[in-house]
């Protein structure tokens, strides 16, 4: 793999182009909102950034995204990196925008994890995976009013993370492998800042109990390979009740993503987008996401779904 590309202007002066791929990912999986995440092997984000002389410039395609910097989560992001370091150039960052935003994907993610991963191999930063992770955070704060490490983790590390926030500390975790995951992304839009305004400012003891179950045993399951505990941990008793009123005909999209053989159906993030976990051996990742597409299709809405094994984080083109 050449990490770093060599070009020359018109006028024979060299200039080195850095490109990334940077994954949607999905957090919280049931039980672990603020914590848990997965990286997916599709969709994702093309990236490309070179130095320029001064300032943060923005070219994009794909999706719809603000052409400011400031107004850009890879813009802002940047702007707050040149400046923390000292750099006295500037950067053009080239954004094909495949994750569609307000999917509950981590549109924003991939652009806030996608800008640090790029300008730390650009500019040969050297930085770690938790100073990282706080520059992403910068740009998901701006944009959806909470520091969460979730998908930005999830997106720089690759397959499933936890993430700590005193002290910050990100982990990646192996992943059995019958794992497979199935999305689908009903024609809906979700404001995360809505989503999250909605959510209960404190929650019963027992409900607090009873996820922190949960939220072990899916732990548990993705480290002993034990669908049956992945399928317990993919309960939530705090965010999904709350959150379903924004997904189409939750319950009953559960109820037929379970009954064909998934282990369980969470809200990707704020949602629209649901995501299953799935046994390989047992309704596989594309065979469960035919049956979610069919679901919503038999119902007028018009979807899209994705299929696949867990994927990496971010990394060069």
């Amino acid at each position: 793999m050449q990490r770093r590309e060599a070009f020359y202007s018109s006028t024979e002066e060299a200039f080195i182009v850095i490109r990334i791929t940077s994954p949607a990912t999905s957090a919280n999986l049931g039980s672990g909102f603020d914590v848990f995440a997965l990286a997916l092997s599709s969709p994702a984000d093309e990236m490309s950034f070179r130095e320029i002389e001064d300032g943060v410039r923005i070219v994009a395609e794909g999706y719809p995204i603000p052409a400011s910097a400031e107004e850009n989560i890879a813009g802002y992001v940047a702007i707050r990196i040149l400046s923390a370091k000292g750099i006295d150039s500037g950067v053009e960052i080239s954004i094909k925008k495949r994750i569609r935003p307000k999917s509950g994907l981590g549109s924003s993610a991939a652009s806030a994890a996608g800008a640090a991963y790029g300008l730390n191999e650009l500019f040969e930063l050297n930085m770690d995976r938790e100073e990282l992770i706080r520059f992403s955070m910068l740009g998901e704060s701006r944009f959806s009013g909470a520091e969460h490490a979730d998908n930005v983790s999830a997106c720089l590390c690759g397959g499933f993370t936890c993430v700590s926030y005193s002290p910050l500390k990100a982990v990646s975790l192996p992943l059995p492998e019958f794992l497979e995951y199935a999305v689908v992304l009903p024609e809906v839009e979700v404001e995360t800042r809505a989503a999250r305004s909605a959510l209960p400012r404190s929650v019963a003891l027992s409900s607090h109990v009873r996820n922190l179950g949960y939220a072990a045993f899916l732990i548990a399951g993705i480290l002993t390979g034990d669908p049956d505990a992945i399928r317990t941990g993919m309960r939530d008793e705090i965010a999904t009740p709350v959150r379903s009123r924004y997904v189409p005909h939750f319950e009953e999209l559960r109820s037929a993503a379970v009954k064909a053989g998934a282990l369980g159906l969470a809200i990707s993030g704020s949602g629209p987008a649901c995501i299953a976990l799935c046994d390989s051996s047992s309704g596989g990742g594309r065979y469960i996401a035919g049956i979610m597409k069919d679901f919503y299709r038999d119902r007028g809405i018009e979807c899209v779904t994705y299929s696949g094994k867990p994927g990496d984080g971010c990394k060069l083109l």
